[in-house]
């Protein structure tokens, strides 16, 4: 037996559980936002500041991609600190610029100012992706929290926080 569809209209999702009610994304969203319609990916909060990654020409350098574009970050960092291995600035674990994309161990560049389009060379840090990532999900979810979104003791994101890695300061 299949689950019924979520109650909500023009939803045709099935529901969480066989009696009737939301599905997974609606429960998500009243249980997080209190209000089903409310989604945070839309609520015009941003931590980029709107400044984002530049990408310039640099055909044959080793961190550039097929096409021969490269982020500048990533290529100021490379002129900076060289090739190789270095330990991420946070946590002190060893990346590479050798190690495939998605990779634990890929060395991340990270924007110590957290303006992605400040690459000078003192704003810029090896970084694992595990701290690089979550330096960037935590500033997301300071800032809902700050306009609103999310509260303090929020039990989805004290769930999260539970097992992942402790906060790093910025």
């Amino acid at each position: 037996m299949t689950n019924p569809t979520c109650t909500l209209p023009e939803c045709n999702k099935p529901s969480r559980s066989k009696s009737p009610n939301m599905c997974p994304m609606h429960y998500h969203r009243a249980y997080r936002h209190g209000d089903v319609n409310k989604v945070a990916h839309r609520s015009g909060v941003t931590v980029s500041n709107g400044r984002r990654y530049k990408m310039v020409m640099a055909k044959g350098h080793p961190v550039a991609h097929a096409s021969g574009r490269v982020y500048e970050h990533r290529l100021v960092l490379w002129e900076s600190i060289g090739p190789g291995e270095h330990a991420c600035h946070h946590c002190k674990r060893t990346v590479s610029w050798d190690h495939g994309k998605g990779h634990p161990d890929t060395l991340q560049v990270d924007h110590l100012n957290n303006y992605g389009d400040d690459n000078r060379p003192e704003n810029l840090a090896p970084s694992c992706l595990d701290c690089n990532s979550t330096r960037g999900a935590q500033r997301r979810a300071d800032a809902l929290r700050e306009a609103g979104w999310w509260s303090s003791n929020d039990t989805i994101g004290a769930l999260k926080s539970q097992r992942r890695r402790p906060r790093i300061e910025c």
